[in-house]
């Protein structure tokens, strides 16, 4: 046979097989994809005969989202109670809201008691101290609305007399407050520290209710907004720069001299701030403006 001839039927043999597992390949595809679409069609028609006996089903889609928004308000509203409490753990506890949120509030700390309530163990202790009202304020919200179970039992105030040398808003306290632990519950180092959004003192029950500007030291540790220039704005931050030249970063609920950041209007492009110095809060607008050196 001629070298030419045997290597063109070679060839053709190749050629042949090829087609040939071709054409079987793409019949098994073809076998698969008939399946399929013959599943998908039977699932189709199972879907539409359940959505025709359970019409609520046309809602999933809302009920899902109500669910994750219901899940949602839980792990950002409800509280934890640790597996262990002691003096040690609740005055370390204490001190990182002070340190956090009012630094200036002083108090001396004492354990009172300890007892149980069904299945969860309970310490009681006194906290008796002084400070501005407004650190008071802010101290009893923060113990209220962070993550870790502790109840307030009572609050005496009292204020502080015309000849004393302190600020009028000065108060002295004494606060009685439950911590409950349970086995087998979260680990303390666990419980995480709770971004709140700030809220501002409407009433001071040593002061007039309406009244002149007071100078207050507490206020003057936040940024003075009156003094304050707007070089920059997202639709949830605002960058100022305050009266000594540095920049501030704030989102809304952050404190400022006087009130808080309210909110923003991206689409007007500025941020609406409170402010009560005198005890009838006002807004205060601040417009984005092109910023040059």
């Amino acid at each position: 046979m001629p070298y030419v001839l045997r290597n063109t039927l070679i060839l053709v043999g190749l050629l042949l097989l090829v087609v040939l597992l071709s054409f079987l390949g793409n019949f098994q595809s073809a076998k698969k994809m008939n399946t399929i679409e013959a599943e998908l069609k039977e699932n189709r028609i199972q879907l539409e005969n359940l959505r025709r006996a359970n019409p609520d089903m046309k809602e999933q889609d809302v009920l899902v989202q109500s669910m994750e928004e219901l899940e949602r308000r839980v792990k950002s509203e409800s509280k934890l109670i640790a597996k262990d409490n002691n003096p040690t753990i609740t005055y370390a506890y204490l001190l990182d809201i002070c340190e956090n949120h009012c630094p200036d509030l002083k108090f001396d700390f004492k354990y009172v008691e300890s007892g149980q309530v069904q299945s969860a163990n309970y310490n009681s202790y006194s906290i008796i101290g002084s400070g501005l009202l407004t650190d008071l304020y802010t101290f009893i919200y923060q113990l209220e609305n962070q993550f870790m179970l502790y109840i307030i039992n009572s609050i005496r105030l009292s204020g502080v007399e015309q000849e004393d040398e302190l600020p009028l808003d000065y108060v002295y306290f004494t606060i009685v407050i439950t911590a409950f632990y349970q086995e087998g519950a979260v680990d303390v180092e666990d419980v995480p520290f709770r971004y709140l959004r700030y809220k501002n003192l409407t009433y001071h029950p040593f002061m007039a209710r309406i009244h002149g500007p007071i100078p207050s030291a507490h206020e003057k540790r936040f940024i003075d907004i009156e003094a304050s220039r707007m070089i920059g704005l997202t639709p949830d931050k605002v960058f100022l720069i305050d009266g000594k030249g540095k920049i501030q970063v704030l989102v809304p609920g952050d404190k400022i001299a006087y009130g808080y950041l309210d909110h923003i209007n991206w689409d007007d492009q500025n941020a609406v701030f409170i402010l009560n110095q005198t005890g009838v809060p006002k807004e205060l607008i601040l417009m984005l403006k092109h910023y040059e050196d």
